[in-house]
């Protein structure tokens, strides 16, 4: 196997969800405190579809998207599997907009060197990955992330599918998808997959 880790990043190397429930509560909303997805993060708050959408898409071309916190531990244990030889692609469903892509390197940069990341594809908020994915087809490649369904595609593709949990996927229960607290759990996880490999 390639030492090449595909992985989402809001939910699983940055903490999205916490820093919009704030930067919605600072514009008079309120969460119901039921955690979403921010697929459906409109349940969260009580709004329709549409609302929610568009607030989503202001918050990701916004400054604060640059300065996102790491999520249960990435900067560390991704900067070790980076000094292990690993290598990270991104695939985000972020924003179409160039500033989003702009504030999201500058994230990445503020905890990752500029070789832990060899590509960053941002698609439209919200995107089905898919296409992302097909291109790295029966690779076996680890792709981690925090959406079910992004999820089951990256295992119908023949991926390493691996399943961020979150209160709202614990429902997920398909034994052919690693489920993972944090990211040591994620790192001990790699580690044994590799060293199986090369046996």
């Amino acid at each position: 196997m390639n030492k090449i880790i595909l992985t989402d990043v809001d939910g699983v190397i940055f903490d999205w969800h916490t820093a919009f429930v704030k930067w919605m509560d600072l514009q008079g909303y309120s969460s119901t405190g039921v955690t979403h997805h921010d697929s459906e993060i409109h349940l969260e708050f009580g709004i329709s579809f549409q609302e929610a959408l568009a607030k989503r898409e202001e918050f990701n071309a916004s400054m604060i998207c640059s300065v996102l916190e790491p999520f249960r531990e990435s900067e560390i244990w991704i900067q070790k599997l980076k000094e292990e030889g690993f290598k990270f692609i991104a695939i985000t469903s972020l924003s179409d907009k160039p500033i989003a892509h702009y504030y999201r390197y500058l994230n990445l940069e503020e905890y990752f060197d500029v070789e832990t990341f060899i590509d960053v594809k941002c698609l439209p908020a919200g995107a089905d990955k898919t296409e992302a994915l097909t291109e790295f087809k029966d690779s076996k490649l680890i792709y981690i992330d925090d959406k079910i369904s992004n999820v089951e595609i990256s295992l119908s593709l023949g991926l390493t599918s691996v399943l961020m949990k979150h209160p709202y996927n614990v429902h997920c229960v398909n034994p052919k998808i690693k489920k993972v607290n944090n990211w040591k759990e994620l790192y001990d996880y790699i580690k044994e997959m590799y060293k199986d490999a090369k046996e």
